[in-house]
């Protein structure tokens, strides 16, 4: 079972990966500001290429007045919605396709969707104010193919390391009994709740990797053990429990450290969002697709 999801999702991870490196640093996104003629653009594009840069872009701008602290939630938000259309572009489609076309297919559009939110909302702010944006500059940190391929390799090992090894250890543990175990604690409530006990190892395998709870996910639509409703109902759980690790881990921490108290209402209020939406997604789901 391992072997057949490494076969499936790692070559496509390595391509999304590659492919996000060669439009950073052979300078495609950049060189599209001369021909975008839109104030909100450099922004943009730093975010498209990482949160965390965008962040910076946006406390820097602060810092020298070009914009006003009322004008920080609407744009971070329109980053991270920029930012979210990087990771379903480069990250969640490749691993999707593992899933086949319907699965994949709706669990990358449900993604989109709520990932629109933040463009939603973040439109409607800024239409109640004008953010006075000059000409920002800011130099790309392109290297050429060289420094492509070398990012890749990085980022794709870096990904290995928590991918890997969750995939193994849960395969091993499903061959060696896990189903009947998980059943067996949790059995009774899932069963009232009319769901599958096999949905509890998507889920949890999520908390450390949702590419790894799509691989083992993969694995259990190809076996039959669950049908394609419960499977992308069991990504959404996954990625519901996910988004509170990496808000802990790695939002509210960054944004902290960049924005101060503020960033606590910055990385507070993008989980909220995504939260909320994916909550309604849940519900509806549970109510009216699995029932």
């Amino acid at each position: 079972m391992a072997l057949q999801i490494f076969i499936k999702i790692l070559p496509l991870m390595f391509f999304g990966i590659l492919l996000a490196n060669l439009m950073y640093h052979l300078n495609i996104i950049y060189k599209l500001q001369k021909y975008i003629k839109n104030r909100y653009f450099p922004i943009i594009a730093v975010f498209f290429v990482s949160s965390t840069s965008g962040s910076f872009l946006l406390k820097n701008l602060l810092k020298n007045n070009e914009i006003s602290e009322n004008d920080i939630v609407p744009l971070y938000l329109l980053g991270m919605f920029i930012f979210g259309v990087h990771i379903i572009l480069f990250y969640a489609m490749p691993v999707a396709i593992s899933l086949g076309w319907y699965v994949g297919g709706i669990y990358v559009l449900i993604k989109f969707l709520i990932t629109s939110n933040y463009l939603v909302i973040s439109v409607l702010m800024l239409k109640k104010r004008r953010c006075n944006i000059g000409n920002i500059e800011f130099k790309s940190k392109s290297g050429g193919l060289y420094k492509a391929i070398k990012e890749t390799f990085r980022q794709y090992f870096r990904v290995l390391m928590s991918f890997v090894p969750s995939v193994l250890i849960i395969t091993y543990l499903i061959e060696h009994g896990l189903l009947d175990v998980v059943e067996d604690l949790a059995g009774s409530l899932l069963n009232a709740l009319n769901l599958s006990p096999t949905i509890l190892v998507i889920v949890l395998t999520g908390l450390a990797t949702i590419t790894g709870a799509i691989g083992i996910a993969s694995g259990l639509l190809d076996e039959n053990i669950l049908s394609p409703n419960e499977v992308l109902f069991s990504l959404f759980l996954a990625e519901f429990l996910n988004r509170v690790v990496l808000y802990l881990r790695k939002y509210l921490p960054i944004q902290l450290s960049i924005f101060g108290k503020l960033g606590i209402k910055l990385a507070t209020l993008h989980l909220v969002i995504y939260e909320a939406s994916l909550l309604i997604i849940i519900t509806v789901w549970y109510l009216f697709v699995l029932s």
